[in-house]
């Protein structure tokens, strides 16, 4: 023996089992290191094994086409991903309205929604400008406008950490009212009933000379019953769905703005998702989109005839009045144009609405 093995007390053999141990243990360290190699390739570029779960939520009736359309989008998007991707859909205002959903998304206990105009414009500024009481008229005018808009929305969105999956039309907002209402003059003794995350909305409304009062989605029904507001607007499929129309029973036959609708999920959630899988995820929600305009479309007109036999009446508008509620909106232009909506993005639509001409044809 050795005095360098005496002094350390091994002999040869146990220097020879101590190199095969280490031999092991640096054999163990490998593989453990390729096995954490795997699993973060695999989660960089797309789902885990246990895959992944979607949270969407809506602050629609789940009867209602948005609840159909959303519950169509979740079974073709499981469908795609062969089941690695679940999708929880949360109807009916469940996780509150539409300031709480992304407040959630925010904080990751929900992954998505869909969201209506008012509720895009914190995400999206320059949703705001749509819905300028008056300005776009007619489906031709808003299909162009959104040809223009599209590109800053989903900038908008994507500063936010959110991605548009899919944009859409989804109506027309009508005036509905507790009491007959055939100008602006009388529009404006009413309590009108405004979400109140729209601050832009309600300072546009006060500098028009009305009445807004902030009420959440899911309290409007109860804010009408308790005489806290008057009137409100609202696609008929919406007033609809909610049965505000049976304490507001009175629609002025005129379409004020149209309803832009977004899928929005949250920009961290879909990287996860593989890039043909997001592309196959897009083309579904775009086919989805169409088909809820379509469906949004004939749900509005027969929304109004069922309602029509449970009281509703439908005010006429003369072409006389209609041109009184333009002219009054032009003539206090100056309020909302530049302090309240973007005059930039006010332009871009109009400019976008001349191409196509004054009748949209």
């Amino acid at each position: 023996m050795s005095a360098r093995s005496y002094f350390n007390g091994t002999d040869a053999r146990d220097t020879k089992e101590s190199r095969m141990k280490a031999n092991r243990c640096i054999r163990h360290v490998m593989l453990f290191r390729s096995m954490l190699i795997l699993v973060l390739m695999i989660t960089a570029t797309g789902l885990s094994a246990q895959g992944l779960q979607i949270k969407l939520a809506s602050v629609a009736p789940e009867n209602s086409p948005y609840g159909t359309a959303l519950n169509q989008l979740a079974n073709n998007w499981e469908r795609l991903s062969g089941g690695t991707v679940q999708v929880v859909i949360y109807p009916n205002g469940i996780a509150g309205d539409q300031s709480d959903m992304l407040r959630k998304m925010r904080i990751g206990q929900l992954q998505g929604g869909i969201f209506a105009s008012t509720g895009l414009t914190t995400v999206a500024k320059a949703a705001l400008a749509v819905s300028v009481p008056f300005l776009i008229r007619n489906e031709a005018h808003l299909a162009s406008a959104m040809q223009a808009l599209r590109p800053i929305l989903n900038r908008d969105a994507e500063s936010k950490g959110l991605t548009a999956v899919a944009w859409a039309d989804v109506g027309w907002m009508y005036l509905f009212s507790r009491t007959p209402v055939k100008t602006p003059e009388q529009a404006k003794a009413l309590r009108l009933a405004v979400p109140p995350d729209q601050q832009s909305l309600i300072e546009a409304f006060k500098a028009l000379g009305y009445r807004p009062v902030p009420v959440d989605i899911p309290e409007t029904l109860t804010a009408l019953n308790s005489g806290l507001v008057d009137a409100f607007f609202a696609s008929p499929s919406l007033a609809a769905g909610y049965q505000w129309f049976a304490v507001a029973p009175y629609l002025v036959d005129m379409k004020i703005a149209p309803v832009i609708g977004a899928i929005l999920v949250d920009t961290a959630t879909w990287r996860r998702l593989p890039a043909e899988l997001r592309t196959q995820f897009v083309a579904s929600a775009r086919k989805t989109e169409i088909e809820l305009q379509k469906a949004l479309a004939a749900l509005d007109e027969k929304a109004i005839t069922i309602m029509q036999g449970y009281g509703l009446k439908v005010l006429p508008v003369s072409d006389a009045e209609k041109s009184a509620w333009q002219n009054e909106l032009q003539e206090h232009e100056h309020a909302i144009i530049g302090p309240v909506f973007d005059r930039s993005i006010v332009e871009l639509i109009k400019n976008s609405m001349e191409k196509v001409g004054a009748t949209g044809e």
